[in-house]
Parts: structure tokens; sequence; C-alpha cells
């Protein structure tokens, strides 16, 4: 089917959104977090609510399907299909209101959770149900697959939150569900209609919808018609309401909660209404090790008498993967040693004795006694480390590149929370039958398992496989009450099993209502019950290949840039908006700046090659907004290294495109400097001049709003060679050119220490020449640097530090990927490559130092430091002392400054990206979004007050330009706080 012309020329006449029918789009929203693949009819993107009604009203004139969409973090395929996408995560995302009487919101299908969340708490509220997904699900979505998350115990799903719903029917007309919707007769007969089949529902089917129901309160399979009678078949065993379900007011009907779960297959929501609950002050974490899943799980219903908030279970895969990546690694101290599984206990309420007490107790009676207990997690820090790498479990498991991996169809298991350890040992069983398999984890406490066989779906033994697992575990989870569908939605993957769950007679009053409410079946069609078969539409399956060109980088993966490109599972965790990762996504909201966005695109470039002429130019377009800040190595649960895949692809694309002049400007700045700084002040004049700075910004393609970096004429440092130790110094084209005074503090710094410092001969690493894909070049420079820094070294084994942080990081962990054949040599090397910072700390650990500070503590400058995106990136040490930021922010504490770190992301620079003319305004656009902003504060209260410090040039360059503030490199203030001897 394809969209008809009639139809595109009447809706844009009326829809002032974005329209896409392209290739690119097609691709990127063919895929959800889920293991499915259908291209759409075409993309809609509506601004207003006068666009979502337009497209849905015309998709009824000429019976278009349509589908409604958030952030597509869907793990059962319930958020792609061969329909008309309308994106409402983009534009329709306002909070409309915030009720702290009556304990409410009502907001735009758009909004982020987290974002709402953070809103509310400004009023000690949140939103009860608190899926993983809650930094980049939206509202609407969140409503659609009736989620809830760790707290369910105490707040039940979705379902039992929302309110009231602004709805359009699937006839374009407007309606509003919520309590009163038997109060006035309706002239809308689609409402009508509806109305009529709840009637008819609750008269002819109560007693078979009690009788069929699942066992376990959990449930999200199908529609929710127990809401309408309102009945369940048990209670969240910690509710905090007088009765559950708990959200309708006697004598009354809510339609509302339908919407639940429904998947948009009955009416699309334009705005909701959603109850809020008191967030409780104190909360507290107990964490305990267990010899098994199977025996944690065991263990679950006895510390529910205990009357815990939280209960989650998370498994020994989870907790040895989080350790590879940087920005979980740092955050795995509570951790001690290998063990099985793990509970995390959690215990909350406004009464702080209370809630230690039951923390002593859980402690206290722990099976296996005390040394089972690896933490008590009391500040929100600690708790916050914990959480954070329960919530990035999905995509930690799903973080393989090959083409065996996890597979979500069976990872949304609820049981009755007493049967739970029997059932994970006959899972295990039938698991083990089919080879190994991923970790067994989630909601303990709710009885709800997150399970992900490894299969290779590309070869036909693996979807038999699939179906076996699929139909064995159907059987099990029947036999004990329970329900294949529990928070993530039925989609592609649970659909087929809907009428086989409630049985012939429930499934026939669900069609009923889906008939009556989308009788022309627009609304995501081929969902729920008319879902094709769960092994079918797979995005790996066996007609799956790719033919990616020859790269030139090395790949740390089995297969090479294929499996580079794959190792992004689609989670979507990279269309948070808080966090590094990803600038360009963060400011424009649009799919294809996701880091996942260019995955999917880069992925259906390598099915056919660079030969696709239009796909290759929009992977161009989606990577040329990357800004290569690295926040997706550190951020992204699969690790997926967006800017090495950048790297690989300009090129390759530039050998049959023609190049920007200035890529060459910036690729070999460190050249263009060197010729430049002998005569200084003539090349400052020429850049000052109005006349000379627009001719220049014009034939490079420069942004004409900055002002071009000024040249220092400088003599040659003379290091202190009165020194037994040494250490090799790396320069970098600021520190060397523009802000000399960097480089003379840091060879200062050393001499203080006790180093004689030997200068590379060379500046930088190359990072400049990568990040414009420069990679030959870039080759080339890593084997002259290598040889000097082996020359230097005549096999002492110096350490080799600088202090700009993509020059040294690009040493540290680009270089194997450049020269492959000589990885352990270089990892020889890498292992002693260091910032100053991270250095300064290393040489403090070995020796004493007698520091003498100039000033007291007392008289210090209190400092907040912006630290550039590579230096967050950077992951734990394998020597266990603090890297990245955590050294810097170490090393100015250890010289007597109070530091903190800005919690903000890109400053919008990304080396040369901000000067680019065309990337000028996106380049404001991410700085406004949390730095400059912050740094404008700071600025406002005095030096006096608080001193701001940036470990990157192009960071300081852009908080000067765009904010007026003066940021200082961290090592200046250590060069202020300098001993007078070091001994």
């Amino acid at each position: 089917m394809t969209l008809s012309p009639d139809f595109l020329h009447d809706l844009k006449k009326r829809f002032t959104g974005d329209l896409r029918l392209d290739a690119a789009s097609k691709v990127l929203y063919s895929t959800d977090a889920s293991s499915y693949q259908i291209e759409p009819l075409g993309v809609a993107i509506p601004k207003t609510q006068e666009d979502l009604q337009a497209a849905v009203e015309l998709a009824a004139k000429y019976q278009i399907p349509i589908l409604p969409r958030g952030s597509g973090s869907s793990l059962a395929g319930q958020a792609i299909g061969a329909a008309l996408i309308l994106d409402c995560s983009r534009y329709l995302d306002s909070i409309i209101e915030i009720d702290p009487e009556t304990h409410s919101a009502i907001v735009e299908p758009g909004v982020i959770l987290a974002n709402l969340n953070r809103t509310a708490a400004k009023h000690g509220l949140t939103f009860g149900p608190d899926p993983a997904s809650a930094e980049r699900a939206t509202l609407g979505g969140v409503i659609g697959n009736n989620a809830t998350g760790t707290h369910s115990i105490l707040y039940g799903m979705s379902a039992d939150h929302l309110l009231e719903a602004d709805v359009i029917l699937s006839d374009g007309s407007l309606a509003k569900f919520d309590n009163s919707i038997f109060d006035h007769p309706s002239s809308n007969t689609r409402l009508s209609n509806i109305v009529s089949a709840v009637q008819e529902i609750k008269q002819k089917y109560t007693d078979v919808i009690k009788q069929n129901y699942p066992k376990s309160w959990r449930n999200s399979a199908g529609y929710r018609l127990n809401y309408l009678l309102p009945w369940s078949p048990s209670t969240p065993p910690q509710w905090t309401g007088e009765k559950y379900p708990g959200n309708l007011k006697p004598g009354t009907l809510n339609l509302a909660p339908l919407l639940a779960g429904s998947e948009g297959t009955l009416a699309v929501i334009r705005k909701l209404k959603v109850n809020l609950v008191h967030k409780p002050t104190h909360s507290m974490l107990c964490v305990l090790s267990y010899a098994s899943s199977a025996e944690a799980c065991d263990d679950t219903p006895r510390l529910l008498t205990m009357k815990p908030s939280a209960v989650e279970l998370i498994p020994q895969l989870i907790l040895r993967n989080a350790r590879s990546i940087p920005a979980y690694a740092r955050q795995m101290g509570w951790v001690l040693g290998d063990p099985a599984a793990v509970l995390v206990v959690e215990f909350s309420g406004d009464d702080l004795s209370e809630v230690k007490a039951r923390i002593e107790r859980c402690r206290s009676e722990a099976i296996g006694g005390p040394s089972t207990v690896l933490t008590i997690a009391e500040t929100s820090e600690q708790q916050a480390q914990i959480w954070n790498v329960r919530k990035v479990g999905l995509g930690i498991m799903d973080s393989r590149p090959q083409s065996t991996r996890p597979v979500a169809f069976i990872e949304d298991c609820a049981i009755p929370v007493e049967g739970l350890g029997d059932f994970v040992r006959e899972v295990e069983r039938i698991l083990s039958a089919h080879g190994p398999y991923g970790g067994i984890y989630a909601h303990a406490s709710g009885g709800c398992l997150h399970i992900r066989p490894v299969l290779d779906l590309q070869h036909g033994e693996g979807v038999r496989a699939m179906r076996s697992i699929v139909e064995q575990v159907f059987a099990l989870t029947m036999s004990l009450g329970g329900a294949m569908s529990s928070e993530h939605g039925d989609g592609l993957a649970r659909g087929e099993f809907v009428e086989r769950t409630y049985g012939r007679e429930v499934t026939e009053a669900m069609r009923l209502l889906k008939q009556a409410a989308d009788p022309q079946n627009i609304l995501n069609p081929k969902k729920m019950f008319e879902a094709p078969p769960m092994d079918t539409h797979l995005r790996y399956g066996e007609g799956y290949h790719v033919k990616a060109w020859e790269s030139v980088l090395h790949f740390e993966h089995e297969r090479g840039l294929e499996g580079a490109i794959e190792s992004c599972n689609g989670q979507g965790v990279c269309r948070k908006t808080t966090g590094v990762m990803c600038p360009s996504f963060q400011a424009t909201r649009d799919e294809a700046f996701s880091t996942r966005g260019r995955a999917n695109l880069l992925r259906e470039l390598s099915k056919g090659g660079m030969g696709n002429s239009e796909l290759q130019k929009s992977v161009f377009s989606a990577l040329d907004l990357c800004l290569a800040c690295k926040g997706c190595t550190s951020e992204c649960p699969s690790g997926v290294d967006m800017p090495k895949l950048k790297y690989e692809f300009m090129n390759q694309h530039y050998k049959s495109h023609r190049r920007p002049l200035r890529d060459y400007l910036f690729g070999y700045f460190h050249v263009a400097a060197k010729l430049l700084h002998p005569v200084a002040p003539l090349a400052n004049w020429m850049m000052e001049m109005s006349w000379s700075r627009k001719l220049i910004a014009r034939v490079f393609g420069i942004a004409e709003q900055r002002p071009f970096p000024k040249f220092v004429r400088r003599s040659s440092i003379q290091p202190d060679a009165h020194h037994e130790n040494k250490v090799i110094f790396l320069s970098d084209v600021f520190s060397h050119y523009i802000e000399p005074e960097v480089e003379e503090v840091a060879v200062e710094i050393l001499n203080a220490l006790g180093y004689e410092v030997k200068i590379l001969p060379l500046i930088g690493a190359g990072a400049s020449l990568l990040s414009k894909g420069f990679l030959d070049a870039a080759r080339d420079h890593a084997e002259k640097v290598l040889a000097e820094i082996q020359r230097l070294d005549g096999g002492a084994g110096l350490s080799v530090v600088g202090c700009e942080p993509p020059e040294v990081y690009c040493l540290k962990h680009e270089y194997k990927s450049l020269l492959p054949s000589r990885r352990e040599e270089i990892r020889s090397i890498t292992d002693r490559v260091w910032l100053v910072d991270e250095f300064v700390l290393r040489v403090a650990n070995s020796r004493r130092f007698d520091f003498q500070l100039k000033n007291s503590v007392e008289e210090r400058t209190r400092l907040t430091l912006h630290p550039h995106c590579h230096h967050r990136a950077e992951g734990p040490a394998a020597d266990g002392l603090p890297s990245g930021v955590a050294a810097t922010v170490a090393m100015l504490k250890m010289f007597g400054y109070d530091t903190d770190v800005i919690d903000a992301g890109c400053c919008g620079m990304a080396g040369p990206f901000g000067y680019d003319a065309e990337h000028y305004e996106l380049s404001m656009q991410v700085g406004e979004l949390g730095v400059l902003p912050k740094v404008r504060e700071i600025g406002r209260l005095g030096i006096g007050n608080r001193e701001l410090t940036s470990s990157g040039a192009a960071c300081r360059m852009q908080i000067q330009q765009g904010a007026g503030v003066d940021a200082r490199h961290p090592l200046l203030l250590v060069r202020d706080a300098l001993p007078s001897r070091a001994g």
C-alpha cells in the first residue's frame, strides 16, 4: 500500500508539521527497540493538536492506516507497522498543568516521563509507574503499553493512574474519556458506539472475564476489560489505595483505562490527565547476594513480608557487562566479588527511623547471614548508582554485535510471586536445551521477569528454536496463572497469544470493543489479536545480509564494521534529554540525529553498500551533525562508538565526493598553526580586520559570528633537566600555539613533582585528522608519534602525558584501531598514557609530598568544572585510581579547591564543529541546552564566589563567546596553589 496523491494533497493543505516520505525516514521509523522491522508508509510529525486531528481525520476519509508513536522504545514491535507514523514526541510535549492539590497533571502525549517527574518533584510528587525507559519514554507510549516498573507493588500499572484522556477517535472526531462519560448523551456516533460496546461487554461477558483472566494483577495482555467491571484477580502486595483497581469513582464508569495497553488501536491521544503520588521522603537499599537467580526468587515472598517498596533481581551477566561500559563501570563499587545474582531491596517512607528499622531487619535476617549483604545504600548518590545499572539492564544484555544475540520475545512474563522460583528453574531448563542464554532479571517483587534467550535468527535453526521456546514458556506461564505480557505490551511479539491467554469468549469481547472504536481498522492495524506470527518480520531474519565497504579502522567486534553498526540494539537511550549523548538529538529532537537513528541508517546502507547514492546522502546528513562527543561510548548500554563510525564513513564518502576546503584547514590545523605562529602579529591582524575576516570565513565556509583564535609567538620551553624521574609530554595545537600558558604550567607542575619533561616534537596525536575522516593521514601521524615515543622512551617505560583530552584519549584509545597490527605494542604504551591531572594523582599516590600551599584552604576559590566531552567519556582506570573527570576533581581538591562538576552535557563547540558556517546555529542551540545558561549564572555570582574551570580548549572558547564568561584551565588553578616545594 502507498499513500494516495489525494490524501497527500489534502494533508499538505492542513498540516503545518513535517511530512516525510523519503526512503531514509522510512528506514528510521521501520524499527523500534524490538526484534522486528516493517517499513512504514511515511512519517508525519505534527506540530500542533490541529495537525494531529487533521492527520487522523484525513486518514479516516481515505482509509489510510495510522500509528501513533512516541520515542520508539517499545520492545514488542507495537511502534512499527505498514502505516503512516504519527510521531508525537518532537513537538507535542507540553506539561500543561500540575495541580498539587489534586495530585494530578495534564500533559500532551509527547512529554518524556522523566521530565514530568522532574517537574512534579518540586511539589513532592511523582508518577507512580516507573519504567526503566523513563528517561526517553513518552507519556503517550507509557500509557499505550500500560507500563509500570520497579515500584509496581506500590503503584500498580499505568492504567491505575490514568484519570482522563482527550482523544481523537478513528473517524477524526474528538472525545473525552473520563468519569462523566455516561452523564450526558453524546451526539458523537463513534463515541456512542464505543459506549454501547462497553455496556454490552459488562452485561454479557462479566462472568467469563472473571473466570478466564490470569491470576497475576500484573497483566497487560489485550484490553483492560476487567477495569470496566471493575475487578482484578489479585492486588499489588503493597497497594497504597483502598481498593484495586482504584481509579473509578462510585457509580461511574471511566473509559480512560481502556487506553492503557491498547497500543494506539482504540484512539489517538491528544492530552492525558494522570494521577501523581506522594514521593516518599526517605529511601534506603539493602543489596543481597545469592547463589542463583532461582534462589533469589525463592526468597522474594519472605522479603515481601517486610513491606519493601521494591525488590529487583539483577543477574551476574548484567553485573559483569556493566563493568565493561565506562558510564556504568564507575558506578559498580557496590558489587563485591562476582555474585551469581543479587536482589536490590528498597524500603521507603516519610519516617526515617522506621525505614532504618526495616533495613536493619532485612540485613539481620538475610538468608546466608551478614556476608550475603553486599551493601546498604543510604545516600541518594549511592542509590542512584545501583538503580542506574538496573535500569539499563536490557540494553546491557543486548549489547552483543554478533549475529547470535539476546532476543526479546519472552522478556515480559509475569507469574504470581509465590511460584517465581519454580518458574525460573523450569525456564532455565527450557533455555539450556536450546544452547546458551542471557540473564533473567527484573521486578521480582511483582513476579515479572525479563528473559533474553541468545539466538541466531539469521538461520532457520534459530527461528525454530525461538518458536519452540516461546511455546514452552507460554504453556508454563499459563499453568502458573501468569501472563505473557506484563508491561512491555503485545505488539508483534505476543499478539498471537492474546486469544490463547483469554479464550475465545473474552477475545470476542475485545474484538467487539475494537470494532466499535475502529470499524475501518486504521488504528495501528495487525496488532493485538490480529498480529502475524511472532517469528515473522524479524529485523535480523533469514534473509538478512550486509556488504559494507572494507574499513580502514579496525573494529573490535567479531564481524568488523558490520558488527560495530549492529551493536546498536534500538533501546533508544540516546533519546534522553540529559547527559552528554546525543547533543544534536537533544537540540533538534530529530530521530535521524540520535545514535540509534544514525546506526539504523548505516545498517541499511551496509545492506547495499555505498552504491545507494540517495541513502548515502542521508547518512552523510545524519553523521554531519554528529558532534563526535563520545557520549555514546560511555552512556550507551551497548557502547556504540558513533564518532568512530563517523570517521570511517567520512573517509569512505570523500573518496567519491569533493571535500570542503575547511576540512583541510581544521584537519591539518597543527600544520597551519606551525606556519602561522612565527608571524603571529601579522596573522592575528589579518584575522581581526573586518574585510579579511569575512573573506576568510566565506572562502573556508566558517561562521562569520566566530572570532578566530589568536596565535602567540613564543620561545621554546626549556624543561628542568635536573631530575631523576622522566615523563614524555604530548603537546596539542591550542596549548602550544594559542594558549601556551597551559603547556608552560603543565611542564612547571611536572617539574615541581620531580620530573624531567621530554616534549614530543610532534604536535597532537592526530585527533583533528580523525575528526575530519583523514584516516590515512591520521595513521601516518600515529606512526610518527609512536616512533618519537619509542625514541624518547628508550625502553624505560615512561608515562606519556598531555593536557588536551581529545589528543590524550586519541592516543590512548584510537591508535589500536588505526594500527591493528601493532596492537600489543600500542597497548604497552597506552597503558601509561594520562592527562596531566590523572598523572599527578598517580604520582601523589606512589609517594608522599609535603604540599605547602600558597593560600589556606579557607581562602581558596570554589570551583565549578565543565569537562570536555571526551573527558567525561573516559572510563575507570585499571589501577583503580580516579581517571577522566573524577581525576581532575580529585586533583583540584588535593590542591585545596572545593570543586563540583557542572550538571550539563556538551557545550556545542565540539572542536571545529561550531566553526562550520552551517553548524553555527546548532552549536549555539546545544550550548543553550544547559552549559551556557549555567555558566552565565556562575558569572553573575562573581569570581569571588565561584570560579569556572574547563578542561577543553574548544569548551573555553564556546563559554567565552556564548556566555561572556572566562573559564580557566584546571592546571592554571593548580599553578596558583602550587606548593613552594615538593619532596
